[in-house]
């Protein structure tokens, strides 16, 4: 079961974040067994066959945090990175579909035009970064400044600085205890 940190952010930052401290040793979660099932439904249906495999979530992982880290800095953008998330992205092409369900009439849902499990996960998980980057959330994405963390995260207020309330504590047990020492 995965044990590292799930703060329901996007699935580009959760993917960012599967590289974590935790009491201040670093920890790869995509080593861990269990993190495509902790995200249970957030991650879409369909493919078939075999999901990614660790190698291919962590070329992933590296275009995602090289991006992310470039937008948040703001910093041009590597060529070599956005032909990566482009190239993931267009595993899995997608379009709408009606399907006709008997006495309910037609519902939506999604054609992933025979794209295996890997195709479709790792395409989706493109396609969010894609919109991160691209989109208004760009400018709400903030890095964790409590000693010894490396997780991103949206704000959602301006003044936001840590990834969680526990980063925030103790972030200001630090800031305390240099004021009593110093």
């Amino acid at each position: 079961m995965y044990t590292g940190p799930l703060r329901d952010e996007p699935l580009a930052i959760e993917l960012h974040n599967t590289i974590y401290a935790a009491d201040g040793v670093a920890h790869d979660g995509l080593a861990e067994p269990g993190w495509l099932e902790a995200l249970g439904d957030r991650l879409p249906a369909g493919g078939g066959g075999r999901g990614p495999t660790r190698k291919e979530l962590t070329a992933l992982r590296d275009a995602v945090r090289a991006a992310l880290h470039a937008a948040l800095e703001g910093t041009p953008h590597d060529p070599v990175v956005l032909a990566a998330l482009n190239r993931a992205c267009a595993r899995a092409p997608q379009s709408p579909m009606a399907v006709w369900h008997r006495g309910a009439g037609p519902t939506a849902g999604v054609d992933h035009h025979g794209a295996s499990r890997a195709d479709v996960v790792l395409g989706a998980l493109a396609a969010d970064t894609i919109a991160l980057l691209t989109g208004p959330d760009r400018t709400r994405l903030g890095a964790c400044h409590a000693p010894g963390c490396v997780l991103m995260f949206l704000k959602s207020h301006p003044r936001r600085e840590w990834c969680s309330n526990a980063c925030g504590n103790r972030a200001r047990q630090a800031r305390h205890y240099r004021r009593l020492r110093g």
